[in-house]
C-alpha cells in the first residue's frame, strides 16, 4: 500500500493526501464542505461509512481509496469517465452496493446518490405523472413565458391504431394549435392597447412583457398533449419507486418514460436500481378501483349536482387553535402534549393569541413559520382549471390525490379573452376539444385525456398543514402570479379563516385585483380622473 494513503491524523493532511483531496471536497481543512467528482455510487458508499466509522469524511475517503475499497486512480491522474480509474471506482461501489443495499436492504445508502434526469419530448400530461413523487426536485418549462410549437404534441400508439379515432385526435389538436397560434397576435396587441409601454420602459422588457401576457391568456387552449420539457433531479431510492411507478403506469407514455430513465439511470447508479421494475401491485389497482367505482358510484349521474365551489374543506380538526398552541408550548416544557393541551383548550382567546403572535411576529417576508404549525391538518377537495393544477402541484409538500382530466365540470374563460373580442374562438376550441374527447373516453379514457385543453376544470383532494398551507397561500396569490391560481389561494385562505377564525392572521394572503400586472383598485382611480377631468373641459 502507497504509505502516503494510510489513515493520518484527523487534523492534519501530507502534501500528497492534500492533493488527493483538493480533487474530491471543496474544502480541505473546514468542518463543512462538498464532496465533488466521484461517481454517485461511489458518494453514496462514502456516506454510508460515516453510520460506522470514527473518522472525517475526508479521512473515511483517503482510508478507502488506500485500502483500495474504493479506487478512484492515481493521485496524478486526470479524472474523468472514460478513464479506467472510474470505471473501477463504480466496479467497487457496486460490488458494496450488491451486499448492503440488495443484500442487506440498507436502502437509505441509496439517498446520497444523485440522479438528474433532462427529459424531452414529453406530454404535459405526462409531467403530471412523472411529477406525482413528493421528494423529487422539478423545473418544468413554463406555459406562460414560452410559446408552444404548432402541432408538436404527443399521439398515443391505442389512439392512432384506431383509424377512425386517429382522425378525429389528430383533428381536434391541429384546430387547437391553431386557433393557440391564431389568438396569440391578437391577445398581444390586445395588451399593447390596454397596457401602452411605459414612459421610462426600453423597447426589449416591454415586449417581453407583452409575450409573457400574451402567453398567459392564450394557454389555456393548450391540449394536454403538448410536448414540453422537464428537468428532475431525486436520488436513486426516490427514482427506483418512482420507475416502479412508471413502468405499471396504465398510459403507454409513463410506461415508456419509465423504461426510458430506468435504462439512462442505470448507467449512473445500476446497482442501486436493481429493484425498479413493473409492479402488478400498481399496475392492477387501477382497474381494480375503476371497477368499484363504476359499481358503487354513479358519476354520470351525480357530477352535475355535485359541489362545484373551487375550494371546499372536507375534513379539518375541530380544536386546530388550541392544538397549535399546545404545539408551540410544548418546545419549551417538560410536560407531556396532552397536559398541554388541556391548559390550551382552557386558556383565553387573547392567552392563545398571545402565544400565536410570539410565534410569527418576527417572522421576515421571506421565511417560513416555524414546525409547530404542521401539527394541524385539513383536507381541502379542490376544483380547479388544469393549468392552475399544473402549478399548485409543484407544491408536493402536501398529500395529493387526483382524478383524471375530464371535461365534465366545464372550462374557465380568462376575462381577456372577452375584452379582447376573442371569446367566439375561444369557444369553439373548447367545443373541438369535447366532442373529441366524448369520442375518444368511451373506449380510451385514459388517453383521452390527452385532448383536453388547460382551461377544464379537474378535481384534486390535497391534504396539507398549516405550515404549508401559509407558504402556498403566500406565495400563490402575489401580485406575480396567474390569475387562476391566485383565485384558487385566496379562496384557501378564505376557506381557511372561516374555519379557524384564531389561525387567519398566521396565513399571509393578497387579496388585491390585479389587470395585466396592475392593481385594478389604481385603473378604477385613474378612469374616474380621467372622466372628471374630461367633464370639467366640456363644461
Amino acid at each position: 500500500m502507497d504509505p502516503v494513503m494510510k489513515p493520518q491524523n484527523e487534523d492534519s493532511y501530507s502534501d500528497d493526501e492534500r492533493k488527493v483531496l483538493r480533487k474530491h471536497v471543496t474544502d480541505i481543512d473546514g468542518k463543512v464542505y462538498c464532496v465533488k467528482n466521484l461517481p454517485e455510487e461511489v458518494v453514496a458508499v462514502l456516506f454510508a461509512y460515516v453510520s460506522r466509522s470514527p473518522l472525517s469524511f475526508r479521512r473515511n475517503l483517503l482510508t478507502l481509496l488506500g485500502e483500495g475499497e474504493i479506487v478512484v486512480g492515481d493521485v496524478f491522474d486526470v479524472y474523468g469517465e472514460d478513464t479506467a480509474s472510474y470505471a473501477a471506482a463504480k466496479e467497487k461501489a457496486q460490488k458494496f452496493h450488491e451486499k448492503w443495499v440488495v443484500g442487506y436492504g440498507h436502502s437509505s445508502v441509496a439517498e446520497h446518490a444523485d440522479l438528474k434526469f433532462a427529459i424531452e419530448d414529453i406530454s404535459i400530461l405526462g409531467t403530471k405523472i412523472l411529477e406525482d413523487n413528493r421528494l423529487a426536485r422539478y423545473t418544468e418549462k413554463s406555459t406562460r413565458y414560452v410559446k408552444f410549437d404548432k402541432q408538436h404534441y404527443h399521439k398515443p400508439a391505442r389512439i392512432m391504431q384506431n383509424p377512425a379515432l386517429a382522425k378525429k385526435y389528430v383533428a381536434a389538436c391541429d384546430a387547437l394549435f391553431d386557433i393557440y397560434d391564431e389568438l396569440y397576435p391578437k391577445a398581444a396587441e390586445f395588451v399593447r392597447k390596454e397596457w401602452p409601454k411605459p414612459a421610462d420602459m426600453k423597447d426589449r422588457p416591454y415586449e417581453g412583457s407583452v409575450h409573457a401576457k400574451a402567453c398567459d391568456i392564450v394557454r389555456y387552449i393548450l391540449p394536454a398533449s403538448t410536448y414540453t420539457m422537464v428537468g428532475c433531479s431525486m436520488n436513486a431510492r426516490v427514482a427506483e419507486h418512482a420507475m416502479t411507478k412508471l413502468l405499471s403506469h396504465p398510459l403507454e407514455e409513463g410506461r415508456a418514460l419509465g423504461e426510458s430513465m430506468l435504462r439512462e439511470g442505470r448507467k449512473i447508479c445500476p446497482t442501486l436500481l436493481k429493484h425498479a421494475a413493473h409492479s402488478s401491485y400498481h399496475a392492477s389497482t387501477h382497474d381494480e378501483v375503476a371497477k368499484l367505482a363504476g359499481e358503487l358510484l354513479d358519476d354520470v349521474k351525480d357530477v352535475q349536482g355535485s359541489d362545484e365551489r373551487p375550494v371546499v374543506i372536507v375534513r379539518g380538526d375541530d380544536d386546530a387553535d388550541a392544538v397549535i398552541v399546545a404545539a408551540i408550548l410544548y418546545e419549551e416544557s417538560a410536560l407531556p402534549f396532552s397536559n398541554i393541551l388541556e391548559k390550551a383548550r382552557k386558556m383565553t382567546l387573547d392567552e392563545q393569541k398571545k402565544v400565536l403572535e410570539a410565534y410569527v411576529v418576527k417572522k421576515g417576508k421571506f421565511e417560513w413559520p416555524q414546525r409547530a404549525l404542521e401539527h394541524v391538518k385539513v383536507t381541502t377537495d379542490i376544483l380547479m382549471d388544469y393549468g392552475a393544477f399544473r402549478d399548485l402541484q409543484r407544491h408536493r409538500m402536501n398529500t395529493q390525490t387526483n382524478q383524471r382530466v375530464t371535461i365534465a365540470h366545464g372550462y374557465e374563460v380568462p376575462e381577456e379573452i372577452d375584452k379582447a373580442g376573442l371569446r367566439a374562438r375561444y369557444d369553439e376550441a373548447m367545443r373541438i376539444a369535447a366532442d373529441a374527447y366524448a369520442a375518444i373516453s368511451a373506449a380510451y379514457p385514459w388517453e383521452a385525456q390527452y385532448v383536453v385543453p388547460l382551461a377544464y376544470r379537474k378535481r384534486t383532494l390535497f391534504t396539507w398543514n398549516l405550515r404549508n398551507l401559509e407558504h402556498v397561500i403566500r406565495l400563490r396569490s402575489s401580485a406575480q402570479g396567474h390569475i387562476s391560481y391566485r383565485r384558487i389561494a385566496q379562496q384557501l385562505y378564505d376557506a381557511v379563516a372561516a374555519k379557524y377564525p384564531l389561525l387567519a392572521f398566521l396565513l399571509t394572503v393578497d387579496k388585491n385585483e390585479y389587470y395585466l400586472g396592475r392593481l385594478k383598485s389604481e385603473l378604477a382611480a385613474e378612469e374616474k380622473r380621467a372622466k372628471l377631468a374630461k367633464q370639467a373641459e366640456n363644461s
